[in-house]
Order: structure tokens, then C-alpha cells, then sequence
């Protein structure tokens, strides 16, 4: 009886302290599989940060933007696994860990999106350019800007009124006038209908060359010149101004706006360039030709330029009363007081608009203008209107070429046109150095996974828990 109290108790310890090795096997399997699967995944983060390594220099160079190489992309599972297996042997692997498949997948390259990758890495670029003084600078320019653009609507009802009176007033007055004088206008449209690249820029030699647009949208508008002669042409030419776009939200603008200064070229810049001069300009116009994004360009400084000078020309009496006496002597005998106040109107803003194409000369000469002109900052006359000839009067602070295209670029429509454009430029440049070159094989996101077994930690030539490796799984989303 004692005996088998004593073989029950033996047996009793015996399995308890099978328990407990089995407690203490898997305590130490749990301390193995963590420590073996740290020692994995930093093998597994060296690698990420040599892939990641291998980005596009030519694009990274010119453009500060990062994406894996198209070349490397070919190559990249296997180089990441051997990679692994290089790194495990170097370190002298205590775990004999095998390296299994490596898998690429959720790729995003830097078109995809809408444009909403590139312009990601755009803001991480310039987040810390964008310098509060900057900022404060180009604040001013644009609500100078947008005051004067305001006004529009007031001198439209200003040439309203004065109509009306006259004719209220045409049977009450006989028109008397000087003899008939040669209308300036004439002249002035004659040098319009010509274009604006040699309007702004005469004999001097303009680039032609073509681009490629790939991913951004071909503009195919066209700008007529506004006609002063006719007051419906020019009363829908105004309309048409009050419908663009506004630059209330520039502050979200500002990165790409800055981005795009620094890192591509324009008509005034300096510095030397081959291929594509005017590229800036094709940001804005969007044409398949330089010469055509300059002409449109121009055109448009020309417009934001007429509604500052309009408001100035509307507040100078002289150059009114000047305008009226030109008008009956334009019209002669045959005069009466509407068609005078209608001719007087469409003088002054012929000569405000004059006066644009004389300040675009200025910019895209490297000069300055004044933002908001006084009677004192005025070059045209209306003798110098139909050859558009005049002492030009460019000022030391003012508004820039480069300072009229940010507006431009504000003001833009589509907001997303800009980032495919860019994409277009960056496309075509770096061709010059890598000819077959694609920025939608440049990939910007990715997740890799690598698949590795880790043997098991056995205990008296037995494995526990009872199998020979188990499957670990590693994946981390990379971006640039």
C-alpha cells in the first residue's frame, strides 16, 4: 500500500515536472520567435532602404522629386531577396532561417492619381521654402490685383451712364467739332491683328520648338484681338474677363506656384537652357508649341495689365475731356452726342489697353512696372496710339515677368492641369539625358513582401510544438 502511494507520488512529481518543462519550452519558444522575428525585420528594413536607394537620379537631380528607377523595378524581388539572403549569412544567422518568395504590389507611379502624387511630393518639397516674407509679398501683388479687377464692374457702369446721358441729351445740343482727325484706333488694331510675339517682341528671335504633351491637356482656344472700333465686341471681351477664374484660393496654391519658379524655365530667366525655353509659359497656355504659349501668354498679361490701366485711365479727367474732343473730331459733323460718348469710351480703353502692350514690352524686357498706375506712372498718349510708340517708364520696385505669371498660375481653372503639364516638361528633359525615359514607369509607392521560414527551437532532439519551421510574413508600404 505504501509502495504504491509512494509510485503514485513519483509519478504525480514526474508529470508535474513534465508541465513544467513544457511551460519553460514555451516560454523559451515565445523569447525565440521574438527575438528571431526583430532579427528578421531589421534584416528586412536594411533592405527597404537599399531599394529604396535606387530612385531616378536624373529626375531627383533636376527636379528634386524621388521615384524608383524603371531599370530597378525590372530587377527589384530578386534583388530584395538576395539581398536578405546576403544579409543573413553576413550576420551569421543562429536562427537558419530560409528565404522565401518576394512579391511587389500596390504600385502607385507619379502620374497616377490625377496629378495627386506628384503634387504630394511638390508640398513635401517646398513646405519649408514657402518663407513668411514670401508669403506676405506675393499677398500684396495679388490683392492689387484683384482691387483693381473689382473696379471692371464700375467702369462698365460708368460707360453705361455717360451713353445714357447723351442721349438724353441729343436733341438738346447741336454737336460742334474741330475738322475730321485720322482715328488712332485704326492703326492700333492694325498692330494687334499681327499677333502678340511680335507685338511684345518686334525682331527679337523666339524659340518654336515643339512639345510632347503626354499626360497634360492640349489648349485649344484662341485669342482674337479685341476690336475698338465696334462697342458690343468690346462690352463681351469685358464679360468675358469678369468670368476668370479668381485667385481667392492662392494660399493653397502657393507650393506648386513657387515649385514651378524655381525649377522651370521662363522667357526672362537668366540662367541657360537647352531645349524648352519657355516652359513656365506652357504650365499656363498649354500649347504644343513655344512660340504659341509665349503669344498666349502675352495676351493675358496684356488683359490683367488693361483692367488696372482702364481703372487708372477712367480716373484722369484730363485724359477724359482729351478723349471727348478726339472722339467729335473723329466723327466730324456727322457727330451727335451718343455716338461721341460711345467713341469717347472705346478711345480710352483702346489707349488703356495700348498702354498694356507697352508694360508687357517692359516685362518681357526683364523690367519692372508699378502695379497701380497714377497720371504720373503713364506712357501712352493717343498720338502715340496707332504706332504705339512712347517713352516707356519703367520703375525699380515694382511687379516683375515672373511676378504675372504666378497670377497666371493662380488663377488657372483646372488647378490640375499645372501638375500634368509638369510632367509633360520633366518627361521631355530628362529624355535628353535618358532617351527612353517615362515618368509613369517612375514609381513613387509600393508595398513589398518577403516571405522567410524560421526553423523551430527543439528541445532533446524533439521540436516544439511539433513542427519543423513556421511561416513568417513581412510587409511595409515604401514611399518617397
Amino acid at each position: 500500500m505504501i509502495r504504491d502511494e509512494q509510485g503514485s507520488m513519483s509519478a504525480f512529481l514526474a508529470m508535474l515536472f513534465l508541465v513544467f518543462l513544457l511551460l519553460i519550452s514555451v516560454c523559451v519558444e515565445g523569447i525565440y520567435m521574438y527575438t528571431a522575428r526583430g532579427k528578421a525585420m531589421g534584416i528586412y528594413m536594411s533592405g527597404l532602404s537599399h531599394t529604396k536607394g535606387n530612385y531616378q537620379k536624373e529626375l531627383a537631380d533636376m527636379y528634386h522629386i524621388y521615384a524608383m528607377d524603371p531599370r530597378y523595378h525590372k530587377k527589384i524581388e530578386t534583388d530584395f531577396s538576395d539581398r536578405m539572403k546576403e544579409s543573413l549569412d553576413q550576420n551569421g544567422d543562429p536562427f537558419r532561417f530560409q528565404t522565401g518568395s518576394t512579391k511587389i504590389s500596390d504600385i502607385l507611379d507619379l502620374s497616377a492619381q490625377k496629378g495627386e502624387v506628384l503634387k504630394y511630393q511638390i508640398r513635401q518639397q517646398m513646405q519649408y521654402e514657402a518663407a513668411g516674407d514670401i508669403l506676405k509679398n506675393l499677398t500684396k501683388k495679388i490683392k492689387a490685383g484683384e482691387d483693381q479687377k473689382n473696379e471692371l464692374s464700375g467702369i462698365k457702369d460708368q460707360i453705361q451712364k455717360e451713353e445714357e446721358e447723351a442721349e438724353e441729351t441729343e436733341n438738346e445740343k447741336t454737336l460742334t467739332s474741330e475738322p475730321v482727325k485720322k482715328d488712332p484706333r485704326k492703326g492700333f488694331m492694325k498692330l494687334l491683328k499681327e499677333g502678340s510675339v511680335p507685338l511684345i517682341m518686334g525682331e527679337k528671335k523666339v524659340s518654336d520648338l515643339p512639345i510632347n504633351i503626354v499626360y497634360g491637356k492640349k489648349d485649344t482656344t484662341k485669342q482674337s484681338a479685341w476690336n475698338f472700333m465696334n462697342r458690343k465686341d468690346v462690352e463681351k471681351e469685358l464679360d468675358e474677363f469678369e468670368k476668370t477664374a479668381s485667385t481667392d484660393s492662392f494660399a493653397s496654391e502657393l507650393p506648386v506656384v513657387l515649385y514651378a519658379t524655381k525649377y522651370f524655365h521662363f522667357l526672362t530667366d537668366t540662367t541657360k537652357k537647352d531645349g524648352i525655353k519657355y516652359e513656365i509659359e506652357y504650365l499656363i497656355a498649354g500649347k504644343d508649341s513655344e512660340k504659341e504659349n509665349l503669344g498666349m501668354v502675352f495676351w493675358r498679361m496684356i488683359a490683367l495689365r488693361f483692367v488696372m490701366n482702364a481703372a487708372c485711365v477712367y480716373q484722369d479727367p484730363a485724359k477724359e475731356k482729351e478723349a471727348a474732343l478726339l472722339a467729335a473730331s473723329i466723327l466730324g459733323v456727322t457727330g451727335f452726342p451718343p455716338a461721341v460718348a460711345v467713341a469717347k469710351n472705346l478711345l480710352l480703353l483702346a489707349l488703356a489697353y495700348g498702354e498694356s502692350v507697352i508694360d508687357v514690352r517692359n516685362l518681357a524686357d526683364g523690367k519692372k512696372i508699378p502695379a497701380v498706375k497714377t497720371s504720373a506712372d503713364w506712357q501712352l498718349s493717343f498720338a502715340g496710339l496707332a504706332t504705339l510708340n512712347c517713352k516707356r517708364k519703367p520703375v525699380k520696385q515694382g511687379m516683375a515677368y515672373e511676378d504675372y505669371l504666378l497670377l497666371l498660375l493662380i488663377s488657372q481653372k483646372d488647378k490640375r492641369q499645372k501638375y500634368f503639364r509638369m510632367m509633360d516638361l520633366m518627361e521631355q528633359n530628362i529624355r535628353r539625358k535618358v532617351s527612353d525615359f517615362k515618368l509613369d514607369q517612375c514609381i513613387s509607392s509600393y508595398k513589398i513582401t518577403q516571405n522567410l521560414k524560421l526553423k523551430k527551437l527543439g528541445f532533446g532532439g524533439m521540436i516544439l510544438p511539433f513542427a519543423t519551421y513556421t511561416d513568417l510574413k513581412m510587409y511595409r508600404y515604401v514611399t518617397y
